[in-house]
C-alpha cells in the first residue's frame, strides 16, 4: 500500500471517528435530558396531588412506573459509558487522535486562579 493510500486511510478513520464522536454526544445528551424530564415529572407528581387535594393513592402506580422507568434510562447511561470507553479503545488501537477532550481538559488550579484574582486587584504590580 502506498503512503498516499494509507494516507486516505488514515483520513478518512478520522472522519468516521468524528462523525461517531458527534453521534455519540447526541445520544448521551439525550439520555441525560431523558433522566432530567422523568426526574421533574416524577418530582411534580406528588406535589400536584397535595395542590389536588386527592389521596396519596392517587397516582401511585404512575410513579411506581415512572421510577422503573427512570431506573432503566440509568442503566441505559451506564451501558452508553462503557461503550464510550469502548470505542476509546478502539481510537487508540487504530491511532486516532482524541477528538473531544470532554473530561480531560486540564482543569486550572485553585492557585492559578488566585494569582490572577491577586493580579488583577493589585493592577498587574
Amino acid at each position: 500500500m502506498s503512503f498516499i493510500e494509507m494516507r486516505r486511510h488514515q483520513i478518512e478513520r478520522h472522519r468516521l471517528a468524528e462523525e461517531i464522536t458527534g453521534l455519540l454526544n447526541v445520544f448521551e445528551h439525550d439520555l441525560g435530558r431523558a433522566l432530567t424530564s422523568g426526574s421533574l415529572l416524577l418530582g411534580f407528581i406528588p406535589t400536584a396531588r397535595s395542590t389536588a387535594n386527592v389521596s396519596a393513592t392517587i397516582g401511585q402506580g404512575a410513579i411506581d412506573q415512572f421510577v422503573t422507568s427512570l431506573g432503566l434510562i440509568s442503566q441505559a447511561m451506564s451501558s452508553a459509558v462503557e461503550g464510550h470507553h469502548r470505542l476509546d479503545e478502539a481510537r487508540r488501537t487504530l491511532r486516532v487522535p482524541v477528538l473531544a477532550g470532554g473530561d480531560k481538559d486540564p482543569i486550572p488550579s485553585a492557585q492559578v486562579g488566585t494569582i490572577a484574582v491577586e493580579n488583577a486587584n493589585s493592577g498587574g504590580k
